[in-house]
């Protein structure tokens, strides 16, 4: 296999993954009282993510192991529009850090519903803005 198709089939293999994590939080929100509004926090932080690594990937570009999205943003190329403003990627690396688990050392109080439903709709919008530039059919 070549690099091309490589580098192909990994973008492929990260936008999948994104596809899979923004269906799981579109079913926590769907489930209401049945879930925990963290998990499609988490689930769409993990949309953002991964389909922001596809971008570096199909660019060429190794993407840094972190989970911070504002961090991954500031490594995009210059050219890349998003569909969501950093204070949102922020807001949405912040929902989903540290609420998978009861002892959150960091005293903060899980997402809300709202909170959720606003992460899920930033991973809509980045996710849609994404395979655009990707040049995935809708």
């Amino acid at each position: 296999m070549s690099e091309a198709d490589r580098r192909i089939e990994s973008v492929r293999r990260w936008m999948t993954k994104a596809r899979t994590d923004l269906a799981l939080a579109s079913i926590v929100l769907q489930r209401g009282p049945d879930m925990d509004p963290w998990a499609a926090c988490f689930h769409a932080q993990q949309t953002v993510e991964k389909a922001m690594k596809a971008i570096l990937i199909s660019r060429g570009l190794e993407p840094p192991f972190t989970h911070n999205l504002v961090a991954l943003a500031a490594v995009l190329p210059g050219d890349i529009e998003l569909g969501a403003s950093l204070s949102e990627l922020a807001e949405l690396s912040a929902a989903a850090r540290g609420t998978r688990y009861v002892t959150d050392p960091t005293g903060d109080e899980d997402p809300t519903w709202e909170e959720a439903e606003a992460a899920v709709a930033v991973a809509e919008r980045t996710n849609a803005a994404i395979r655009v530039i990707l040049g995935e059919p809708r």
